[in-house]
């Protein structure tokens, strides 16, 4: 070799082929002379106990790997902890999974034709103040909002909401479908479920809407499983939990040993799996949709706070029938001060109707309770009497002609009466006692019943009837009500995850992205000030509380409604499809140790997820040319196959 040849070998810090070469060799040399020694040293007429040559070197070459192994683990540990430092210095910081989330937003702002949005929605009529808002945030740590590719779908149809089997709501109100990529480092949790984020619901004073979740049942109904009425400055947090469900490759591997009856059930149960993963939130607006169940011109509640809270409270707390309230002239030429003070005087009438409910069972509860406290002073006295020898005597002075609720005033102003008022109480600490404890064992007094209907109390209305109070999940009236200007049909939210699930098993993603199921937990918080003088407090809804806001929604809900007669004009629907990108490991071992970019991975996850989510070729998604011939290198799958589909159909 040339001197400058030996030179570079010299100065290289990777050992050469030859340098390997005569390692090995050594190492071989070394290994086939210990074996020699170990034969050579074994004596033939060796005792049964001791070991065999074979053993012994069984033994050795055992050794010899285990530190063979040994060297190696700590090499490319090495090797690797030498590679991070210098991606570390090369980038200024050790990567979290935060800093992959701030890249992909600006990335994707960058790459996309149509880049996701926060999903942070302001609950507003067009030209009006928002009365509240509605996002996903996660609250590990600044509570920033998630990402999604959104698109307004269907706006010709209508959306079916349950409210039980004889009651069905028509939502007419725009549908936005939403698609969530999110992406988990390292190991699940041993729940196997993401709790890191939670659906945010804030009102604004004097301002209310309520708030529907559920899943998707079908092309076109939401099957609703908690619903509550947000108003007044009410924050609710309700937690959320992110089920991963496996690949089509890890299910398909699964299923491959399993008869033709297992593997038809599997199919059967994922297929419903996925349809159950489209996560649905409605928000209806209370106000106007007040407006239009009273038969007044929009936007005349605007600044009738007093009123509106009037309503909610006749219609969720004695569920009174909406035609006693609503505007009943005969003509519609109007002003609208006069509308609503027609409004106004129906409601005044019907809280009148409801006060003398109230005080009428207020002073039948007086009178009984009194009844109840005399009874027990006549038995206790009789009993006393009885053991002092003048039976006879207080039996004829208990017999006074006044109403039992004089009676019970003279009974506690002994200094009033004489004679047989001393026979009572021949002591005062005695009496005084005495009546502190039948006043403690007295029947508490009765809760009066709530109304169900408060009948033609307005005015021209007729005679009051009174109805009976019907349970909280019962509903009546028609079953549904369909518009003549919209059509029953749309895009078909339930068949978004089967074709995700496709297209991501054809493009070679099929062991690392997941459908993801959206569920809520059982526990949710509330942060609400009672009133203006108070401050506020933060409240766990348990299951129970759960219960009790959804039975109130779902009556404000018929009452909106008309049981399901009135179509729901001012609502939104926005449905989520979620997807996980999981790594095994975390954002440094990932890019180290398994020698893998992320953001290429997130790129194709992303581009097949705003592809089904906007309906449009994947190819059609990219902004810049330059990004789109990079990316067919990187995803020939799924972009040169798409040109090859558009070519296809040009021929």
């Amino acid at each position: 070799q040339s001197a400058t040849a030996v030179e570079e070998r010299d100065s290289c810090k990777v050992l050469s082929k030859e340098d390997m070469t005569k390692l090995t060799n050594e190492h071989a040399r070394s290994l086939e002379e210990a074996l020699e020694n170990i034969a050579k040293s074994t004596p033939s007429d060796q005792s049964p106990n001791a070991f065999a040559c074979s053993e012994r070197m069984l033994m050795l070459l055992s050794f010899d790997m285990l530190e063979l192994m040994s060297n190696y683990s700590k090499s490319v540990s090495y090797i690797e902890s030498m590679m991070e430092s210098q991606l570390i210095s090369a980038i200024g910081k050790r990567l979290e999974s935060d800093d992959i989330d701030k890249f992909t937003t600006f990335h994707n702002a960058r790459l996309l034709q149509k880049a996701p949005n926060q999903f942070s929605h302001a609950i507003r009529q067009p030209e009006h103040y928002p009365v509240g808002l509605v996002s996903i945030e996660d609250n590990t740590g600044d509570r920033k909002c998630i990402q999604t590719h959104s698109r307004i779908v269907n706006a010709s149809s209508t959306v079916k909401l349950p409210l039980a089997a004889a009651t069905i709501l028509e939502l007419a109100g725009d549908q936005v479908l939403h698609g969530w990529m999110n992406q988990r480092f390292g190991t699940k949790t041993a729940s196997g479920r993401i709790e890191s984020f939670e659906l945010t619901a804030r009102a604004r004073q004097f301002s209310s809407f309520i708030l529907v979740i559920g899943t998707m049942n079908g092309p076109s109904t939401l099957e609703p499983k908690d619903s509550i009425i947000i108003q007044n400055k009410d924050e609710v947090l309700i937690p959320l939990l992110l089920e991963e469900l496996p690949t089509a490759k890890e299910f398909k591997d699964a299923i491959k040993s399993l008869s033709p009856e297992q593997q038809r059930f599997a199919k059967a149960y994922r297929s419903m799996q996925l349809e159950s993963s489209v996560f649905g939130i409605c928000v209806v607006q209370i106000k106007p949709q007040l407006e239009a169940l009273l038969s007044l011109p929009p936007n005349s509640l605007d600044k009738e706070m007093k009123l509106t809270q009037d309503l909610m409270e006749l219609f969720v707390e004695y569920q009174v029938p909406s035609d006693l309230l609503s505007y009943n002239g005969a003509t519609d030429d109007v002003a609208v001060e006069d509308k609503v003070s027609n409004v106004r005087e129906h409601v005044k009438s019907v809280m009148e109707v409801i006060e003398g409910e109230k005080e009428k069972h207020l002073k039948n509860a007086a009178l009984n309770t009194a009844m109840s406290i005399e009874k027990h002073i006549q038995q206790d006295l009789a009993h006393s009497e009885q053991r002092s020898g003048l039976h006879d005597v207080v039996n004829g002075a208990l017999i006074d002609p006044r109403p039992p609720t004089m009676f019970y005033k003279s009974a506690t102003a002994p200094a009033r009466r004489s004679g047989a008022a001393k026979l009572r109480a021949p002591s005062g600490g005695a009496q005084k006692e005495r009546f502190r404890s039948v006043q403690s064992s007295a029947a508490p007094v009765p809760r009066m019943a709530k109304m169900s209907a408060v009948a033609a109390a307005s005015p021209g209305r007729g005679t009051v009837s009174q109805v009976s109070q019907p349970a909280p999940q019962s509903y009546h009236g028609r079953t549904e009500h369909v518009l003549a200007d919209r059509s029953s049909t749309g895009v078909d939210f339930t068949l978004i995850p089967k074709t995700l699930d496709v297209a991501i098993e054809n493009n070679g993603e099929g062991s690392a992205l997941r459908s993801t199921i959206i569920k809520t937990r059982d526990t949710w918080t509330r942060h609400r000030q009672e009133n203006l003088l108070t401050a506020s407090k933060d409240e766990v809804l348990t299951t129970e509380d759960l219960k009790k806001e959804k039975h109130k929604a779902f009556d404000l809900l018929d009452a909106l409604s008309r049981s399901g007669s009135l179509p729901i004009q001012y609502s939104e629907l926005h449905v989520i499809v979620a997807l996980t990108h999981c790594f095994d490991k975390s954002v440094m071992e990932t890019v180290i140790c398994d020698n893998v970019n992320p953001i290429e991975k997130l790129e194709l996850s992303t581009l097949l997820l705003a592809s089904a989510i906007h309906g449009v070729p994947a190819r059609e998604m990219i902004k810049d040319d330059g990004e789109l011939l990079r990316l067919k290198g990187s995803f020939p799958l799924l972009l040169k196959d798409e040109e090859k589909k558009e070519e296809a159909m040009i021929g």
